[in-house]
């Protein structure tokens, strides 16, 4: 393998995986004002909306980047609408049990951003130019071949697919985002806890008129039995095309084994449809599985997105974790560059997002198992959807609560309030995203903030109407981090606003550290 010196390149941020999770951390990073490189071995994008939706707090964290627009215009909001779930022995029939689900109006009192039903084959290529629009370079075909760290950095040894040439690649850090079988996780030798598999899969996307078997409402999914066709088969946000998943047996089978003949033939089959006209998209192997690594980081490294957790497809919720790791990660890696923080707060990132994955992957196990179950087992263990997706709360003991409840603790999610401003009306959730903010109720907090935003990135929002959403009183403060995670609050009034705010700050950022460092 030849070595071309005259490409190697220096850069702070490597992300190893250039789907949805790496291109978020690199958006992220963007907006924070870094520049990262990005490396992803496939050609290009995915061509399978393997994800297919994007949770009202996912669309939030994006809501602050160059992305939001595209992504909330591009995608289908389901609120009002009204699907089907099906069980039955074909698409045709016999009927097993038929149940409609109507999609509540977005709730505007509880998140300004609605639910995205979105394939994760159009969402990766928003991510893609928004994150190229802000500087990001983004290489398909170059693969990760080694890497090594030291104190400085990571050194990574990369190769060209194109021409079969390696060069190397020095970082301050690394963010392997690079999926389920993680190559930077194995060289790290990080171990993974959960259940384990639940079985492979094999899909397929296919697009085909099934009006003749629909009925009064729109097929959203639909569980089949037929014994030589049984499956799922799942609609998409684009008209007519569908997935179709059935069970791969594993070593006896494999995707090979799937050709067109085959596929139309089970189509047919599974849709109740003899001559049933299709055109397939392609197919890919997937495993269920719950597995969560035992640390997201180790040195300079990172985890992140299915890397760190493998977790079932019930409840949507693998994807939209990652991105929320994207998130967290991205804006201490850019505090920590910029020399705002000690080191002390990337070590943050394991500590919180660790715990809330495992506890998420947890959640999508168990609705796994009680999928298909007529009589499901005790649910006392099973938390709402809304608490798996906004509730859940960095430092505490038990990461997500049985129900979602904003309340503007220290460790959550900064809640979402209509403002009134001289500019329009607007989020609170609008103020976030570049920086700490400060939401100050008086002006002695105000004044604190003006003073030290001098020193750390901080905006100070002199404003009032959000106090009682965040429990606090009228002359309160509330400090929130980058990623919209409240980081302090004080109920009313101090002796020495302008001390409190910067020990708090230096603490949030283990500040003392970097001024050591210097």
């Amino acid at each position: 393998m030849p070595m071309n010196p005259s490409q190697d390149l220096r850069v702070p941020v490597l992300i190893v995986g250039g789907g949805l999770v790496g291109l978020s951390t690199a958006l992220f990073l963007a907006h924070q004002g870094v520049r990262a490189l990005v490396i992803e071995k496939r050609a290009g994008t995915s061509i399978h909306p393997r994800a297919r939706g994007f949770h009202e707090r996912t669309v939030e964290l994006l809501r602050s980047t160059c992305a939001s627009e595209e992504v909330e215009r591009t995608g289908a909001t389901l609120s009002g609408a009204t699907g089907g779930e099906l069980k039955a022995v074909t698409l045709a029939g016999p009927v097993l049990s038929w149940k409609t689900q109507s999609f509540t109006a977005q709730e505007t009192g509880l998140s300004p951003c609605p639910f995205v039903f979105l394939g994760q084959d159009r969402m990766e290529p928003i991510l893609l130019r928004a994150a190229r629009e802000q500087g990001t370079e983004v290489r398909f075909r170059h693969e990760l071949m080694a890497f090594s760290q030291d104190a400085e950095g990571v050194l990574a040894t990369v190769i060209d697919r194109e021409t079969n040439v390696a060069y190397s690649i020095r970082a301050e850090y690394l963010v392997g985002a690079d999926g389920v079988r993680s190559p930077v996780r194995e060289a790290l030798g990080i171990g993974q806890r959960g259940r384990g598999s639940f079985g492979h899969n094999i899909s397929t996307l296919f697009d085909a008129d099934l009006s003749p078997v629909q009925r009064e409402v729109p097929l959203g999914f639909a569980i089949l039995t037929h014994p030589e066709a049984g499956g799922v088969i799942v609609a998409t946000d684009v008209k007519d095309r569908w997935i179709y998943a059935t069970r791969l047996e594993v070593p006896r089978e494999s995707a090979s084994d799937f050709t067109e003949t085959r596929w139309t033939q089970r189509l047919r089959t599974a849709t109740g449809l003899a001559d049933l006209a299709l055109k397939l998209h392609g197919t890919f192997v997937w495993e269920a599985a719950e597995r969560v690594a035992e640390r997201f980081a180790s040195g300079r490294v990172f985890l992140a997105g299915d890397a760190a957790h493998q977790m079932p497809p019930m409840g949507a919720f693998g994807a939209n974790t990652g991105i929320h790791d994207a998130a967290n990660l991205a804006w201490k890696l850019a505090a920590r560059l910029k020399g705002h923080a000690g080191p002390g707060l990337l070590a943050t990132y394991d500590s919180e997002r660790q715990p809330v994955a495992a506890a998420t992957a947890n959640q999508a196990a168990l609705r796994t198992l009680r999928l298909g179950k007529e009589d499901p087992d005790d649910d006392s263990d099973l938390v709402e959807d809304r608490a798996v997706t906004f509730g859940y709360r960095y430092g505490a003991e038990t990461p997500l609560p049985k129900t979602f409840v904003p309340t503007g603790e220290v460790g959550t999610r900064a809640p979402h309030v209509w403002l009134d401003l001289e500019e329009g009306r607007k989020s609170t959730l609008d103020l976030f995203g570049n920086g700490f903010v400060l939401l100050a109720g008086s002006e002695a907090w105000s004044a604190a903030g003006r003073r030290l935003s001098e020193r750390v990135p901080l905006r100070v929002h002199a404003i009032d109407g959000w106090q009682q959403a965040y429990g606090i009183e009228d002359r309160g403060a509330c400090l929130v981090r980058p990623d919209g995670m409240v980081a302090a609050r004080w109920s009313g009034p101090v002796p020495d606003a302008e001390h409190i705010l910067a020990s708090t700050l230096d603490a949030v950022l283990f500040r003392e550290e970097a001024l050591s460092e210097s």
